[in-house]
């Protein structure tokens, strides 16, 4: 699968929860009809892929660093993702990515609706933190799980 081109439109995320798994590696290993359906991706084309490639190419990488340290610990991270749909649109979500029973199996991921005017202040720190990181600046002080509103 190619990760898709941004095309900036943003739809908004149905009722409902998606969810998938990753293996400790990152790449997709299961993903429910909701998020098949919702995002446009061929289940089949999803399932091994690394997840990076269905987020939005201007997430901060320390996000990911952030999730992963907290993950490792066998903690819960929560925090706002703005993902691609098969055609490029996007879409924001409130992650919580939990590691399985056995951590060495991998990680569940959660996908809920984000608050609209939460997504708007979460939006504008994390285009600050991604502009940081283009200039070669260490940022993974600057995210844990950033969480506003509820």
């Amino acid at each position: 699968m190619i990760r898709p081109t941004p095309t900036g439109v943003e739809v908004d995320f149905i009722d409902g929860n998606f969810i998938y798994e990753i293996d400790k590696d990152g790449h997709i290993t299961y993903a429910n009809r909701t998020f098949v359906n919702f995002t446009g991706y061929n289940k089949n084309d999803l399932i091994g892929i690394h997840y990076s490639e269905i987020v939005d190419p201007h997430m901060p990488r320390t996000l990911f660093y952030c999730m992963q340290n907290s993950t490792g610990k066998g903690e819960t991270w929560k925090g706002y993702s703005k993902n691609l749909l098969h055609n490029g649109d996007h879409y924001w979500a409130m992650a919580y990515v939990s590691p399985k029973e056995q951590k060495e199996e991998g990680y569940t991921v959660m996908y809920k609706a984000a608050e609209k005017e939460a997504v708007k202040a979460v939006a504008v720190k994390y285009e600050e933190i991604y502009e940081l990181e283009k200039k070669g600046q260490d940022t993974t002080g600057l995210i844990k799980n950033i969480i506003i509103g509820g």
